[in-house]
């Protein structure tokens, strides 16, 4: 009886170990500035729609100069954000996750570390779109 709650407790510890392993300090962003100059704030939005679209972000709410993007994995891992915008930059910042091991502490905020690439690469997606857009008139 003492050796099967030796390995049950031993299991338990790797679980957990496995879980605290996979969490890091959530990635906050900075607020982008625009170098292409005078976009237009409708530009702007459509540089985050497209560079979301590149990793397969979907707008689920557009509201005026904030658009809400979902990423979705295999229906087991989720991630909702918030871009702010206007014609002079973006700043994406965290609303909610699934399954993303979100936690938040006096210490700061921690999550999976899968989170903190996706929104990597939709700022950087979002930044070149925006640096291909033509100048406006």
């Amino acid at each position: 009886m003492l050796m099967k709650n030796v390995l049950i407790a031993a299991a338990l510890a790797a679980c957990l170990g496995t879980a605290q392993a996979r969490s890091t300090a959530m990635l906050e962003p900075e607020r982008v500035m625009v170098v292409v100059g005078n976009q237009t704030e409708e530009a702007i939005k459509g540089a985050v729609v497209r560079g979301g679209a590149r990793h397969d972000w979907i707008v689920q709410a557009d509201a005026p100069g904030k658009l809400t993007l979902k990423q979705n994995k295999n229906n087991k891992h989720e991630a909702v954000v918030e871009v702010a915008y206007d014609n002079t930059g973006f700043q994406i910042r965290y609303v909610s996750s699934i399954n993303l091991n979100f936690e938040a502490s006096s210490s700061g905020k921690q999550i999976h570390p899968t989170y903190n690439r996706w929104v990597q690469n939709l700022q950087r997606a979002i930044s070149a779109e925006i640096n291909s857009l033509p100048p406006a008139r």
